[in-house]
């Protein structure tokens, strides 16, 4: 009996809600990897397509957030980053 996971990873494009993407996927487990967050021991696996796609718009959301809030300003005394309004 194994006591580590020795995944075997595919390349394949799926297609759900109208979204393509090429994604990898365990032949043994049939997890789906984050494209984002890529293979790591860090990373996160999905069962569900629908799950995969849910957590990639976590990323989306983030990403937004981040530019909402915050603008970087360079002067002479450096980068500073400065607040430009509330996320909604």
């Amino acid at each position: 009996m194994a006591l580590q996971w020795e995944p075997q990873w595919e390349e394949l494009v799926i297609e759900k809600w109208g979204v393509k993407l090429k994604v990898k996927k365990d032949k043994v487990t049939g997890m789906y990897a984050c494209p984002i967050c890529g293979i790591s021991d860090s990373a996160i696996y999905f069962f569900s397509i629908e799950d995969l796609l849910r957590h990639m718009l976590t990323h989306a959301r983030r990403e937004r957030i981040e530019t909402i809030r915050v603008s970087i300003e360079e002067g002479e005394e450096g980068a500073k980053l400065e607040e430009i309004g509330e996320e909604s």
